[in-house]
């Protein structure tokens, strides 16, 4: 068994909890992109030794089992290439009453990942780019993105168009499905059949780009999955040596895990159950899209115990994983997982991909072809304390046209009067960001019926 851990104290990296952020782009959350990382001090060491098994082979047994069963999965990966990737209509979800089909739902969870096609119309998606497209030229002496010199991911988060993506009724059914494929115990406060918004950036990825380049990384905090006492639970099998009883689509300690301890540019505050995006182009392999390595469980228990074998054990390196950036994976240290990587397939307009919170992905170097890559980010979050929370934040900050608060603080919209604003939301939206109260029915569950509750109280709402 895990002994219980040491209580070891932030006293090297960690900044208030609520402190403002520094201005930046999406490099500063990025090693990789430049952002720097110092090394990391001793108490990293004392606590992978308070976490780890008293017996060291208890871990260096799982390794081995671990390594043999990702020689399989990889050699059927390397077979299908992209098309491992489970794919879905949206019809379908809608069809079989907002819910995966069952087959699909068995092999996302196996995977950690889906591409959903026809969210909504490709002259939607279109015509939400365009918009878009001339509201970042309006308004370009004012916007930033990264590269500076020629942006290809943007620091805008209030376009017209992307509120409006946000609150489409069919994205909204899409990320319940996504939520419902998670569980928790009963007492856990959640609400997994309803969402809220977390608000992102956007990508315009120019034919021929390759500036946004990024490697294989997880986000959702790095360092915190092993130093937030609660996060760590979600990981108790992988830690015992266990890692075939590991069960990724428990949320019951995610709700209230600390994911971003450091309060830095690579931080998430909000529980996301799926990160993902809709897109705005055509695009696949080759294109300038995303990899994924779908496989979940092996590769999240591979990450886990990685920092805690024989060679890192007695050291503070945590392979790849710094205060407030993402985590980042290499060859070095992670080089099956890398092994197993695969872009996503074609995907057009309108189309969706998603990844679970614990998934490795990465971007593709060169972004080939002649059309760009463009997307917007929208990710899949649930009804709970820890998002209202930050919801609460967020609606404030949406009120006054500032950068969402898991972001740098650049605040480049503040001063846009045609941004979106709360009077343009529909009666859907104002709910997804925290405006309208949510309703308790009868057929709530415990867990769920205290989590609408306190939602309502935390936000102020009517019904409260």
């Amino acid at each position: 068994m895990v002994p219980t851990p040491l209580h070891i104290k932030h006293t090297m990296f960690a900044q208030p909890p609520h402190a403002a952020k520094a201005a930046g782009d999406i490099s500063s959350a990025f090693v990789q992109l430049g952002s720097t990382a110092e090394p990391l001090p001793p108490r990293f060491a004392a606590l992978k030794q308070s976490i780890s098994p008293r017996d060291p082979a208890i871990l260096a047994l799982a390794w081995t089992r671990l390594l043999a069963q990702l020689e399989r999965e990889t050699a059927e990966i390397e077979r299908e290439g992209p098309n491992i990737v489970p794919q879905v209509d949206f019809a379908a979800i809608r069809a079989n009453g907002g819910r995966f089909p069952d087959a699909v739902a068995a092999q996302i969870r196996k995977r950690g990942c889906v591409v959903i096609r026809g969210v909504v119309s490709e002259e939607q998606a279109l015509g939400w780019k365009e918009d878009t497209k001339k509201y970042i030229a309006r308004n370009r002496n004012r916007l930033i993105g990264f590269p500076a010199q020629d942006p290809q991911v943007w620091e805008v988060y209030w376009s017209p168009a992307q509120l409006a993506a946000r609150e489409n009724p069919n994205l909204n059914v899409t990320t319940g499905a996504l939520n419902a494929l998670w569980w928790a115990e009963e007492e856990t406060l959640v609400d997994l059949e309803r969402s809220v918004t977390y608000c992102d950036r956007l990508r315009i990825r120019k034919p021929g780009d390759t500036s946004f380049a990024l490697g294989e990384h997880v986000d959702g905090g790095s360092l915190e999955r092993w130093e937030d006492d609660e996060y760590r639970k979600c990981y108790t099998k992988i830690l015992e040596g266990d890692w075939e009883a590991f069960d990724m689509w428990d949320a019951t300690h995610r709700v209230n895990a600390r994911m971003d301890l450091y309060n830095g540019a690579g931080g998430c505050s909000m529980f996301r159950t799926f990160q993902g995006w809709l897109s705005l182009s055509n695009a696949g392999p080759g294109r300038g899209t995303l990899r994924l390595c779908p496989l979940i469980r092996e590769t999240v228990a591979y990450m886990m115990m990685r920092p805690l074998l024989a060679d890192l054990a007695s050291v503070s390196d945590m392979a790849g994983a710094w205060p407030a950036r993402v985590q980042d994976l290499s060859r070095e240290y992670h080089e099956h997982i890398i092994r197993a990587m695969v872009s996503v397939p074609d995907v057009r307009p309108g189309d969706c991909v998603f990844w679970s919170c614990d998934t490795v992905h990465a971007v593709e170097g060169v972004a080939g072809g002649t059309e760009d890559a463009s997307v917007f980010y929208i990710p899949a979050a649930p009804l709970c304390e820890l998002n209202a929370n930050y919801l609460r934040k967020q609606r404030d900050e949406f009120e006054k046209g500032r950068t969402p608060p898991d972001f740098p603080g650049n605040h480049c919209e503040a001063l846009i009067e045609e941004r979106g604003k709360p009077g343009n939301l529909t009666r859907l939206g104002r709910t997804l960001m925290g405006f309208e109260h949510v309703e308790i029915s009868e057929g709530m569950g415990k867990g769920q019926r205290e989590a609408v509750r306190r939602f309502n109280v935390i936000l102020g709402l009517r019904g409260a």
